[in-house]
C-alpha cells in the first residue's frame, strides 16, 4: 500500500482504503450537508437531565431506533409536555454526526408531542391522581350555587351556540337576568390560557355563578378542559362555578373541579335558574297554606277569649286578688310573731350576760367594803411587793386615797 488516499468513497480499493478517521471525517461531512427535517415516533427511553432531553426514538412500525437531542427551547418542549415512554411524538431537527463516537443523532429544534387519544388519556389520568392527591376534587371544597342567582358569568367560545343556549332557556325560566359574557378559544393551544383567564376575570365581578360552556365535539376537540391551568382556576374561583361541557357522555378534567356539572349548556338553565312560573305556584301553594292557618289560629283564639269572657273572675274581677292578698296578710302576721319570738331571745340574753358582768365587776367587790391597793399603776396583792416610803393609791368604792407606807407589819 501507498499513502495515496481516495478523494471519494468510490474510489476506495483494497489497496487504497480510507482510515478510520477520514471515514468518520467524511460521514460528519456529509450529514452537516443534509437539511432540517421532521421526524415522527414513539419514545422507547427519555433521560431528562439539567442540561438537556436525551431521547431513544423508535420507529412507529419497525424495530430501528435512532437518537434525539433536545437542549434549550426544545427541551423545555419536553419537559411542559410531560413526554413519557411510549408517548407518539414529532421531532423537527438538524442531523448531526459525533465524529469522536462515530454516532448519529437528530439535535432537536421543536418537539412535539401527538395528539393520539392513547397518550391522551394516559396524560388525563396521571394528572387527575395529581390532582386528587392534591385535594382539588374534594366534596368539602365545593360551595352550593345560589337559590336565585341574578348574576351569571358565562364563559364560551365567541359566537358559540351555547351562549346562546344558556341565555335564551335561562331567560325563558326567570325573566330578570344579567348576563356577563367572556369569549374564550375553546379548543386548541389557546383554550387553556384563555379559559383560565376568562375564569379569573369573572370571579372578580362579584357574580352569583360562573358557567364554563362548550358545545359538543371530539375527545381532542374537548382536551383543553381537561388542562391543568384550567383545573387550578375553576378548583380556585371563589364564585360559585358551573361546568357544560360537550354532550351527556363528554367527561373533562373540569367537571371534577366544579361545584356543579351540567350534562350539557341547554341543561345549565334547568339546572341552576329556577321557574319562575314553578316558584309563582309554589308562592300561592304556601300562600293559601299560611291563610287557611291563620284561619285556624284566629278560630282557636276567639274560642279562648269567649272562655274567658263567660269564666267566674271575669263577673266579678275582685276575685283575682283575694288569694294573693290573704297569702300577704298571713305572711306579713307570721313575720310580726317572729321578730317579737327573736327579740324576747335577745333581750333575755342580753339582761343574763348584763348579771354575768355585775358580778365578776371589781366595783361590785368594793361595794361590799373592800378596796384595791396599787402602786405605780399596778396592783398589788401581798406586801412583798412594798417596802417602807412607798406612795401608794387605796382605791375605795367612793373614792381613792395617796399614802406612803411608815411601818410594813407582815402577817404570821
Amino acid at each position: 500500500m501507498d499513502n495515496f488516499t481516495p478523494a471519494k468513497a468510490a474510489d476506495t480499493t483494497r489497496d487504497h482504503p480510507w482510515g478510520v478517521a477520514w471515514t468518520v471525517a467524511a460521514f460528519c461531512k456529509a450529514v452537516s450537508k443534509w437539511p432540517i427535517l421532521w421526524v415522527e415516533g414513539q419514545i422507547a427511553q427519555i433521560d431528562g437531565k439539567r442540561s438537556g432531553v436525551y431521547i431513544t426514538l423508535k420507529d412507529l412500525e419497525q424495530n430501528v431506533s435512532m437518537q434525539v437531542t433536545a437542549f434549550s427551547i426544545a427541551a423545555d418542549q419536553c419537559r411542559t409536555a410531560g413526554l413519557a415512554q411510549g408517548d407518539k411524538i414529532l421531532v423537527c431537527g438538524k442531523p448531526q454526526f459525533y465524529q469522536a463516537k462515530c454516532s448519529f443523532s437528530l439535535m432537536a429544534q421543536t418537539v412535539l408531542k401527538e395528539e393520539g387519544e392513547g397518550s391522551l388519556l394516559k396524560a388525563i389520568e396521571a394528572l387527575k391522581q395529581k390532582l386528587t392527591k392534591e385535594g382539588l376534587f374534594d366534596d368539602s371544597r365545593k360551595v352550593p350555587i345560589p337559590s336565585f342567582p341574578h348574576r351569571i358569568g358565562i364563559v364560551c367560545g365567541a359566537g358559540a351556540r351555547a351562549e346562546q343556549d344558556i341565555t335564551t332557556n335561562s331567560l325563558l325560566r326567570w325573566p330578570d337576568l344579567e348576563f356577563v359574557i367572556e369569549h374564550a378559544a375553546v379548543q386548541g393551544v389557546n383554550c387553556p390560557p384563555e379559559v383560565s383567564s376568562a375564569i379569573r376575570k369573572l370571579d372578580e365581578m362579584g357574580l352569583d355563578v360562573i358557567v364554563v360552556a362548550r358545545g359538543g365535539g371530539s375527545f381532542e376537540d374537548l382536551i383543553g378542559f381537561s388542562d391543568e391551568r384550567v383545573v387550578r382556576a375553576a378548583a380556585g374561583c371563589r364564585t360559585p362555578i358551573v361546568s357544560a361541557i360537550g354532550h351527556e357522555g363528554d367527561w373533562t378534567l373540569i367537571d371534577l373541579a366544579v361545584d356543579r356539572r351540567c350534562s350539557t349548556p341547554t341543561d345549565v338553565a334547568e339546572t341552576i335558574i329556577p321557574s319562575f312560573l314553578q316558584e309563582e305556584q309554589r308562592l300561592e301553594r304556601a300562600k293559601t297554606l299560611l291563610l287557611r292557618y291563620m284561619e285556624l289560629l284566629e278560630g282557636r283564639e276567639e274560642g279562648r277569649i269567649a272562655r274567658l269572657a263567660c269564666a267566674p273572675f271575669m263577673q266579678d274581677p275582685g276575685k283575682l286578688v283575694e288569694g294573693p292578698e290573704k297569702r300577704v296578710r298571713d305572711a306579713r302576721r307570721e313575720m310580726y310573731i317572729a321578730l317579737a319570738m327573736r327579740l324576747d331571745d335577745e333581750l333575755k340574753e342580753v339582761s343574763s350576760l348584763s348579771a354575768s358582768l355585775k358580778s365578776l365587776s371589781p366595783l361590785s367587790t368594793l361595794s361590799r367594803g373592800y378596796a384595791l391597793v396599787e402602786k405605780e399603776g399596778s396592783i398589788i396583792s401581798d406586801s412583798r411587793g412594798l417596802k417602807k416610803g412607798d406612795l401608794i393609791k387605796i382605791v375605795m368604792r367612793d373614792g381613792t386615797l395617796k399614802l406612803r407606807i411608815e411601818e410594813i407589819e407582815a402577817q404570821k
